[in-house]
């Protein structure tokens, strides 16, 4: 019986097919997979092809929360999820959402890790117990009194594991942890899974887009899309021929993407398709590597010519603010940023940067100093004149959707500029072209997926046409087909004239799109400079627990070598770079 308990899966889902109430689509279409104990599971696909839908029909949120119309069956650790009630499933499964806040209930860390365990009844002994193993294994010891409130993005998400892990399930569930986190709270959360993967032998189901992190722990990827598994394999066997992958609007892992065209090329073995950059530099090192020279690669140049007789297009000076509690965002900030600029800016989460860029639209006053735009005091512009002139697409896109339909959301900012009407509907129908948005003009904004919401507030921004636009963390929750088309979009503005400026955590999109970086740390610019040249200081990125994209790490780790090569900042050039090394060996 034992031995048959281990065979046997852990997570059975069988023919299960699942449509919400008031939709006549299926998000779910015959289903049938199953997980084995300690197995770790990644689930990638477009967004809204049913990932989220899935693991919430095997944590019991469907059908004990969100109904719908269901078929099939989906039994965990022997139990029917439709006939087991969701407290009993807390148990066996433990969810952590995008959102730590929506699984909150208590004030303090303390209250809210021992919240599960007071409402299942675990003895006083047992719950100390387990509060003082978790709060070690995570090293929470600090947090324990603090309010939840206070936490960083990062501390709160942990928290939110830690409450989930004190309850020991057999599966975890983590619904894209790290959405919302900077890249030091990213980096601790997915060590944490990592950890949970390595010693406590927990089954774990995991969506996530950060494939150059997540992908090297799976055990196999569920490749979903259109409420369909197209591919459930191992991370070797779904990147090896990633076609249908790209062909999704995926990406696979960098490390593997240079691997396949070096092997495409016949200058490695076929079987040798590394994860990580140290899989690779364990492999590249095999071969009989030439000579070259950083002077051989011209790689494109890291920023605009900005002549000395230029006026910039937004002027900060001495930049202080100060918020009613008492708190200082901003701390003395100068820069300059010129017509045609793309700039990225980067740091942790509270280091300022939504509100240095909240006082370029007027959505805040500073408590000293002054911005200017087009050399006018931004406080001597009316709220309309600044929307003619920039554009802002905020982080959370709810916050920008308030009409009946995606065609009304978009064509609200041109009608209220008085446009003709054939000019409104040729810049809306654009939009919808360039967001992948066709099809959905009648649908409900608040009724598609967050990533489908997030294309709506771009669209509505961009049939404004603004001079200036500031994208607020411009790929949450977007797959990479949609964020490519996004950037490509972005970039093609700004090849136009237009000013660019992203905020963002994302750094292989601020390698490959940005010219320049700013990186602020608690209200002031830590460094300000050209992308390369930013990506190159490894000790000062790392204090700031920023890491740079994997083929930077790979151009760096050759450079460590002894290898005398230019820093790369995307696939093409390192790629570029290892070809010309390996060249000798064929």
């Amino acid at each position: 019986e034992r031995l048959e308990a281990i065979l046997l899966p852990l997570v059975e889902i069988k023919n299960l097919s699942f449509r919400y109430h008031g939709h006549e689509n299926y998000v779910l279409k015959n289903i049938n997979l199953d997980v084995h104990a300690g197995e770790f599971i990644l689930i990638i696909g477009p967004s809204g092809g049913g990932k989220s839908t899935l693991v919430n029909c095997i944590n019991g949120i469907i059908p004990h929360v969100i109904e719908g119309v269901k078929k099939g069956k989906v039994i965990v650790d022997g139990y029917d999820v439709d006939e087991t009630p969701i407290k009993e499933m807390a148990k066996i499964v433990g969810t952590v959402f995008q959102n730590p806040e929506t699984q909150f209930f208590s004030l303090s860390v303390l209250d809210e890790i021992a919240f599960a365990m007071e409402n299942l009844k675990f003895s006083r002994e047992e719950m100390e117990e387990r509060i003082n193993w978790v709060i070690q294994e995570l090293g929470l010891e600090g947090l324990l009194r603090k309010e939840v409130s206070r936490l960083s993005g990062g501390q709160k998400q942990l928290v939110a594991i830690a409450s989930v892990l004190a309850l020991q399930p057999k599966l975890l569930i983590f619904d894209e942890p790290t959405t919302n986190l900077d890249p030091q709270g990213a980096y601790e959360v997915l060590n944490i899974i990592e950890k949970i993967k390595e010693f406590y032998g927990r089954a774990i189901i995991l969506i996530e887009h950060k494939l150059d992190k997540v992908a090297p722990l799976a055990d196999r990827i569920w490749v979903i899309s259109n409420g369909e598994v197209i591919i459930d394999d191992t991370p070797q066997e779904v990147f090896k021929n990633p076609g249908k992958i790209y062909e999704l609007g995926l990406k696979p892992p960098s490390i593997v993407e240079i691997s396949i065209r070096l092997r495409n090329e016949g200058l490695i073995e076929p079987s040798e398709l590394p994860l990580t950059v140290d899989e690779f530099m364990d492999i590249i090192q095999k071969y009989n590597l030439r000579n070259v020279s950083s002077r051989d690669f011209t790689f494109t140049t890291d920023r605009i010519t900005i002549n000395s007789s230029d006026k910039p297009l937004i002027e900060v000076r001495n930049l202080w603010h100060q918020y009613p509690d008492g708190t200082v965002a901003l701390r003395g900030i100068s820069l300059d940023i010129y017509k045609g600029e793309f700039v990225g800016i980067i740091g942790p989460n509270g280091s300022g940067k939504s509100t240095l860029v909240s006082h370029f639209l007027g959505l805040l006053s500073p408590s000293h100093g002054y911005v200017k735009i087009f050399g006018r005091n931004v406080r001597e512009y009316s709220v309309s004149q600044l929307s003619k002139i920039v554009g802002f697409i905020f982080q959370n896109p709810d916050l920008m959707l308030f009409q009946t339909t995606v065609w009304n959301e978009l064509a609200f900012g041109p009608s209220n500029l008085g446009l003709p009407k054939k000019e409104i509907e040729r810049r809306v129908k654009e939009a919808l072209a360039m967001m992948r948005l066709e099809g959905f003009e009648e649908r409900h904004p608040h009724a598609l997926s967050r990533g489908q919401r997030h294309r709506v507030a771009v669209a509505s921004v961009l049939t404004m046409y603004p001079e200036i636009l500031i994208a607020d963390e411009p790929t949450t929750g977007q797959d990479y087909g949609a964020c490519r088309k996004y950037l490509d979009l972005l970039k093609k503005m700004n090849e136009a004239g237009r000013t660019i400026i992203i905020i963002s955590h994302d750094m292989s999109l601020i390698a490959e799109y940005v010219e320049r970086v700013i990186i602020m740390v608690d209200g002031r610019i830590l460094i300000d400079g050209p992308t390369r040249s930013i990506f190159e200081k490894e000790d000062l990125l790392r204090k700031v627990r920023i890491e740079p994209p994997p083929p930077t790490q790979l151009s760096l780790r050759l450079k460590d070598n002894g290898y005398d090569v230019p820093v790369c900042l995307t696939v093409d050039e390192v790629h570029t770079v290892i070809r010309s090394l390996l060249a000798a060996d064929k």
